[in-house]
């Protein structure tokens, strides 16, 4: 069974990002903030505009990382300024010491390598 395996043509000056995001629950009302609203987060971050795709991952129990692609650094930072992200972190305002959150963003340099179906980055540039 052979695969189609490819690579994505990116522009010189690539728009899009990556944004890598992480919950780690400290403690018990940091956990069930986490599970109870981590659907919640994946779901409006995928539904905001300029939003290409959201994986989630669970490293642990009390870990979640989650990586979204995004066509533009302005549409990320319009989500920063938005209601759903005022709410998200409306929890950590209350209890700051329940949740360690990290993230990170990236700028693509070279493509990556895909088979089948476009995913992350494919999901916004064409194949070569």
């Amino acid at each position: 069974m052979s695969q189609s395996l490819y690579q994505i043509d990116l522009p010189e000056q690539a728009e899009a990002v990556i944004f890598v995001n992480g919950f780690l629950a400290r403690d018990r009302a940091g956990f069930l903030w986490m599970w109870k609203n981590l659907f919640w987060i994946r779901n409006v971050t995928a539904q905001a505009n300029g939003c290409v795709q959201v994986k989630a991952g669970i490293c642990g129990p009390n870990e979640v990382i989650m990586t979204s692609y995004w066509c533009s650094d302005s549409n990320l930072k319009a989500f920063f300024r938005g209601e759903a992200h005022r709410q998200m972190m409306q929890f950590t305002a209350q209890k700051p010491q329940s949740l360690c959150l990290y993230n990170e963003t990236y700028s693509p340099s070279r493509s990556g390598k895909y088979t089948h179906e476009p995913q992350g980055m494919a999901s916004i540039y064409a194949r070569l």
